[in-house]
This record gives structure tokens, sequence and C-alpha cells, in this order.
């Protein structure tokens, strides 16, 4: 039964009948509320009947001042024998005579907005009179909340937030709070099982416990959506077979999950608890209940298929699955960015299944990255949407996303395989790697694979438009960014961007893929991305050492701030100085830095340096008046996985020169070590013989530079195949 009127309305027809009921024509009615919770109800009800009201601040003998001729009504929220008063007292004696007395609380104010002489609104009533005063404020708060709205309540809903404290919902209650703070009198025990079982929760009609009724009420809710999702409502017994009304009715849980803030307590309550696991083992496929994220036995279930499915090498079916678990655990994503329906993207339930799919992927990648050998390497590794480069991101992103698996119970399965998938990838990774390599080397020995590509030494003269003097340009010059760093900052550069006001100036983000010099190390990346023409930059042998030349002249740091100044660029390496020039580069080697440091966490530092790297980029952006940027790296990296061991070798002696990943010198051929560099190679700028380690594996003996994991100077894609990334304004 639904209220018929809001308390003010209630109140209304209460003032109105006592005036009929007058003997004088200038009626005047005292208002007596016990609990003080009724003066703005009554003052609402009195402005729009437009009668006069007085309100007792202390005591109603503040009634006498100030008569006012015609109607009238006093509102005295007091009692009227006040405990702290010695005596028998009775405010109203001298006040009574003077019109209609009318002793109302707002529970009877609650009965009066229902129709009048329904039992059931007398029960309310007899139902919220509490002794408590602080249980009687919070009814009073209720009712008030509830019958000054817009919509007005039922019946039970009013007894169900009574009872459970505020809920409207009693199921929900129930499956969030447990009994919570419920009294566990027989007589609330038996209002909850009224208030369940008129909601189809029968499985709790037999229980007389508050721990029963809870487990009925769970199992009940958890029942429903297995039936929602699928499963057949036979196998359940009677009282647990929820009805469900189709498709777009949502299950109790789901529903609650929709509202709730405790989604993370809801998971771990309703995954990590098998409730029906003899319904869900003789399912036959378990997938077509994925979408029902409660149960810890078909949770279990779930992940056991995928696991035999990955042994079984199926890893599509598996990233399929995955994504379709990790999608329903999830939920959706309102305009706020908080997430319904689900656990949302925190939950290590979400991330299980989330490195699950990224597991798949990467799986998948390994396996079949070789099917369309070519010889082109650098299509190989850099195609923006097939290229071999999402491998290594992919085992950024998993050694990132660290192990979730942890914060699930002990006897998840997840528990127990996730550990030995990401040490069995990161194997299969470096003979990735492996095999990447052999195929440089074939592709460069059978001829000179780089001669049509673009390379840095060429960057000046090739975007001199860009470049051009009477435009406002900045060069970001990081050091070691590689191919999918910095196709991930350019990505964040574009969402930074497309966040900009309205009226703040739009940029493109574009991509182009360069290539490094060869050998890909700091010394003779940033020497060649200087200003000057193609033809004046060479690699040499001078007196014995490899060194990068311009116009004949050796590259130092020093002579490379020179030229950029000459030709009108300030250099600064700060964030916050020399950027009022119309024209700067900015150095930066911090990622050279955190590698060759060997640092912990080196992954999760790399993935911080993107995101860092995009916020700084992005507000010099928004700062400037920029025409024109671009960010530019010297080189890659590989990085290898901790458990993988690299030989060290020793230098051969006909070379007078070597990093830890390449050799220099006259008498180095092709019996040297690693793939030669020569005249034969048409590289424009390398002017020596130099061999290069193509092998993830091996480097020269290099004193006094750590080099177990991070380094550089080789012949692999991921040390010399760059991404160049321009912001063009307009």
């Amino acid at each position: 039964m639904q209220a018929k009127q809001t308390l003010p309305d209630a109140a209304k027809d209460t003032i109105r009948s006592e005036f009929d009921r007058a003997e004088s024509s200038d009626p005047i009615v005292l208002w007596w509320d016990d609990g003080n919770y009724l003066e703005d109800i009554i003052e609402q009800a009195c402005n729009e009947l437009g009668v006069h009201l007085k309100v007792a601040e202390e005591t109603p003998l503040e009634l006498r001042a100030d008569p006012v001729d015609g109607e009238q009504v006093w509102y005295v929220p007091h009692v009227k024998e006040p405990e702290n008063v010695e005596g028998d007292y009775d405010w109203f004696r001298d006040v009574q005579h003077t019109g209609g007395e009318v002793e109302m609380s707002i529970e009877d104010l609650t009965v009066h907005a229902f129709e009048r002489g329904q039992l059931d609104a007398w029960e309310l009533k007899t139902a919220t009179q509490a002794d408590d005063p602080a249980k009687r404020r919070e009814i009073a708060r209720i009712l008030h909340d509830q019958l000054t709205g817009g919509q007005l309540p039922t019946l039970e809903q009013l007894r169900t937030q009574i009872v459970t404290g505020g809920y409207t919902d009693p199921v929900a209650f129930v499956l969030e709070n447990g009994w919570g703070d419920i009294d566990d009198s027989p007589d609330t025990i038996e209002q909850m099982q009224d208030l369940l079982t008129s909601e189809g929760v029968d499985a709790v009609a037999s229980e007389d416990e508050p721990i029963g009724i809870v487990t009925a009420t769970r199992r009940w809710a958890v029942a429903e959506w297995l039936i929602h999702a699928g499963a057949d409502a036979e196998r359940f017994p009677r009282e647990f077979r929820a009805e469900t009304a189709g498709d777009h009715d949502l299950p109790e849980l789901k529903s609650l999950l929709n509202n709730t803030t405790s989604a993370s307590l809801l998971a771990d309550r309703y995954l990590g608890e098998a409730i029906w696991p003899d319904v869900v083992a003789d399912v036959d496929d378990p997938w077509e209940l994925a979408d029902c994220i409660v149960d810890a036995a078909l949770e279990r279930r779930l992940w056991e298929e995928w696991h035999a499915s990955f042994d079984a090498g199926d890893y599509e079916t598996c990233l399929e699955r995955a994504e379709e678990r990790y999608d329903a655990l999830l939920g959706s994503e309102d305009f706020r960015g908080t997430y319904r329906g689900a656990y949302g993207p925190d939950s290590p339930w979400t991330r299980t299944w989330e490195q699950a799919a990224e597991i798949a992927q990467l799986a998948h990648q390994l396996e079949t990255w070789d099917e369309h050998a070519t010889d082109d390497v650098v299509s190989l590794y850099a195609d923006p949407d097939d290229g071999t480069w999402q491998i290594d991101n992919a085992v950024l992103n998993l050694v990132v996303a660290g192990e979730p698996e942890t914060d699930l119970p002990d006897d998840h399965p997840a528990t127990a395989a996730l550990d030995d998938l990401r040490t069995q990838l990161q194997s299969e990774y470096v003979e990735y790697l492996e095999d990447l390599g052999d195929l440089v080397t074939e592709t460069v020995e059978a001829g000179a694979p780089f001669v049509d590509e673009d390379h840095s030494y060429q960057f000046f003269t090739k975007e001199s438009d860009g470049l051009e003097s009477g435009q406002t340009v900045a060069l970001f010059v990081i050091d070691a960014l590689r191919l999918d760093l910095a196709r991930r900052l350019a990505d964040e550069l574009r969402d930074y961007v497309a966040t900009l006001p309205a009226d703040a100036p739009e940029f493109a983000v574009d991509e182009d893929v360069w290539l490094g010099t060869l050998p890909s190390e700091t010394e003779f990346g940033k020497a060649a991305l200087t200003p000057g023409e193609i033809q004046m930059f060479d690699v040499s042998l001078v007196d014995g050492e490899l060194q990068p030349l311009r116009n004949n002249r050796r590259v130092t740091t020093n002579r490379r701030e020179s030229l950029l100044g000459g030709d009108g660029w300030t250099v600064t390496r700060e964030e916050d100085d020399g950027w009022q020039s119309t024209r700067v580069a900015y150095f930066k080697n911090d990622i050279d830095d955190i590698g060759e440091k060997e640092l912990s966490d080196l992954e999760a530092m790399l993935a911080r340096r993107v995101d860092s790297l995009a916020e700084f980029i992005g507000t010099k952006l928004e700062q400037g008046e920029w025409d024109q940027a671009y960010v530019l790296t010297d080189h890659g990296f590989v990085l290898l996985p901790d458990n993988a061991s690299p030989e060290k070798i020793s230098r051969p002696t006909e070379a007078s020169d070597s990093g830890r990943r390449w050799i220099a010198g006259e008498d180095v051929d092709e019996d040297s070590p690693g793939v030669l560099l020569d005249s034969s190679s048409r590289l424009g700028y390398l002017d020596a013989n130099v061999s290069v380690l193509a092998s993830p594996l091996k480097r020269f003996r290099k004193q006094g530079l750590g080099d177990a994991r991070f380094y550089h100077g080789g012949l692999l894609p991921q040390e010399f195949v760059l991404d160049f990334i321009s912001i063009t304004q307009g």
C-alpha cells in the first residue's frame, strides 16, 4: 500500500479539520509534538494554508505573547511533563482553553499520510515506536525523508527502512550487510522474514535465526544470478529457484553492484566462497555462465577450463574467454568514471583475468610472429598494427601488472598457475629475441636492407619545413625512448591534447619510423641529431677510435650544443629554464640512467617515466605557443627478463675500439663476432668497418658498466628502430 499524501499535506488536513470543528470564528490550534521532528512540516503546512504559526522555542508560556487575530497554529515541540523538572507540571494548563489541542507525533502523522483506518498503517506506527531515543530519532528521520519527497513510499518500503536502518530493499540490505545492526528479537526476526518472503526469497521461510536468514538469502541470490545467466533452475532446490523475468530484469546481486560503494567486499564474499559446487560441476559448458560473477565454484571451473585451453595451445580461444570474463568482472563505467554492476578495474579478481588475457595475447604473438617472415625487418618490427614491437610492449605490461593473484584466496587456481605462465612467457620472449637477431643477421648478410629507410642523421634536412626559423619549435630529445615507449607516449599525448579547453590551440600528433645511427649508442645517436646537411655527418675510425663527425670535426656534447646554438636553438636540460626562447632543444637522459643503474622495478619505472613525459610535454604545449614540436630519441634498448643469463664475450684482437654490442677496427671482417657493417651495407654515414652483435644474450666485456638486463648498441630492432613524434598546431 502506497502513501496517499506527504506529511505536510497530512498536517494541512489535520489543521483544517480542527478549524472546521472550532466554535470560534477565529480559531487557534495548539499543536504538540514530543520530539521536535515536525517543525518544518508544520511551517510548510501553515504557509500553504495561509494561517499564522507561532513556535514555542523553550516553553509553551511563550505563546501568550503577541496575540494574533485570525486563524493561528501554535507548535509546541516539548513534552508535557519534562523529566528534568520537579513537580507535576502541565505546560498546557493555562493555554488549552484558547483553542483546540492536537497531540500529534511524527508516527501519528505518518498514519494519516496513508488511507485512514488501514490496519497496516497502525501496525506500522507500533513498529516505529522505540524507547531508545537514538533509535527514535533515526526512525523519525526516515519517516521525514521518505514522506516529504517527490515519490511517496509504500508501507513495505517504510517498514524495510525502519527495520534495516535506511534500506528500501530488504534483500539488498542482507546481501550487503548480513544482519548488520538489526536487533535479533523474535519480533524483528519475524519482520525480516516477512519482508524477505514478500520479495520472493522463499528460502528464509523456515529459518528462525539471523545467521540462517542471512545464509539462505545469499544462497538464494547466487542461485538467482546463475539461473539468470543460463543455469537450469530445476537443478536447485525449489525454495531457491528465483524467478527471472528476462534479460532486462537484473539479479539482486547485480542490481546491488550497480549502487554499492563496497564492491571489493562483495567480490571477496561472493567469489571467495563456493555456494553451489554441485550445480556448477554438472554444467556442460561453464563459459555459458561467464556473465555470472558470483560463486567461487564457477570462478574456479572457468579458470581451470581456461588453463587447459592454454596448455593445449589454443591461445585465441584463451584470449577471447579471458576478455569476456574480464569485461564481466569489470562492469560498466559511468560518466563520472565509476564502475557499476561488477567489481571495477582495481579488484584482484578483475586484474587476474586481465592478466590472463594479456598472457594469452602475448603467447599468441610469440607463437605467430615469424609466420610471415620477411627481409623487411623494419616493417616486421615497427608496423603500427602488426609489428612485433607489440611483444616488447606486452612483456613490459606483464611485468608492470605484477602478481594480482596474490590477493586472491589461496585455493584459487590462478595462485598456482600465473607465476609459472609469466616465467614461461619471459623465457619464450628471450627465444623470440634470439630468433629476431638471427633474422636480422640473415637479411643484412643477404644485402643492404636499410638503404631506403629514413635515418636520424637526415632529420634536420628532411624536416626542414617544420624547422623553419620563422616558426616556434620545441625539440624534446629523450634518451633511450624505445619504439614501444614512444608509441605509448604518443597515445598519452593525444589523450592530453584532447582534454585541452575549447579555446586552446588544436594539436595533431603524428608518428614516423626512423632508424638510429649504428652503433646505436648515445655518442653516435645524439651526434646525428644536430643541424647540418646530410653529407656532412659520418661515423669514422680516427686513430683507432670510432667517432661521430660533422664537417670532419668530432661531435662532442659541447660541439653538439654549439652547432645547435649556431642554428638558433636554445639548449636546456631544465624543465623551467630556457623555455622563453622560440626554438628550444630539451635533452633528458634519465631513461638510460635508470636502465644502466639496474634499478629495481625497472619496468614500472619506465612506464611511470612515459606518464611523466606526457604530462611534461603536454604542459609545455599548453603553456607555450609552439607551431611545431618533435619528440626524438637517439636509440632504443633491449631489456632482458630477470632470469636471463647473458654471456659476456672478450673483445677480439682485431678490434681497436668497442662498446658492449659492437667492435670497430681496420681489420674487423665477416669472421668477427656479430654482423659486419662495411661499405657493402651502404649506410651513407658509416665510414668504417664495424661488427655489431645481434644476439640478445651476448655482449663484449666493458669494464665498469652494468649490463645484466638493459643494454643497447647492437643490431636488434629494439635498439635502432625508432619512433619520432611530431606535434603540429592547427
